[in-house]
């Protein structure tokens, strides 16, 4: 199954479907009590699970802009229209991709530190980042317009 949302960190104008599986830019602020962990700006959220071992894989419908993770310190996948871009430690890198998916997958093995973005459709990578994680690691989706949660396959 896919990771779902948390609404505790959800940007009040992001509307989270009642599956907790996507989400969409509103208009209308949601009227979600205060929470800590609450996004004011980027417009974001988090999902509830996070990692810290194993391979997980999951596919997110990316529409026409979205962000897969952004923070000053997390792995981001942006897009825009028909560009790409990753993102990690303030550094911002144009990616080449002929034919731009509209669903991205995400393939996380923890233990050997490596976070992929795929083409969901044609499993054409589109970039790897190699690192070694020290803590667990939160999927994050930053909205444009509209983004979904898809499928997620664990493999410990």
């Amino acid at each position: 199954r896919s990771p779902t949302l948390d609404t505790n960190s959800a940007y009040d104008r992001l509307q989270i479907s009642s599956d907790l599986r996507t989400v969409t830019w509103s208009d209308v602020p949601q009227g979600r009590p205060h929470h800590p962990h609450r996004f004011e700006c980027p417009p974001q959220a988090l999902c509830s699970e996070s990692f810290s071992s194993g391979q997980h894989y999951w596919e997110v419908d990316v529409g026409s802009a979205c962000c897969l993770g952004l923070s000053d310190v997390s792995w981001c996948l942006l897009k825009d229209e028909d560009s790409f871009s990753v993102r990690h430690g303030g550094v911002v890198t144009s990616l080449s991709v002929p034919q731009p998916p509209r669903r991205v997958g995400v393939h996380l093995d923890w233990d050997a530190g490596l976070l992929s973005f795929y083409s969901a459709d044609s499993m054409a990578p589109l970039h790897s980042f190699h690192q070694t994680f020290t803590h667990p690691l939160h999927p994050g989706l930053v909205i444009r317009a509209h983004c979904s949660l898809f499928k997620h396959e664990e493999q410990i």
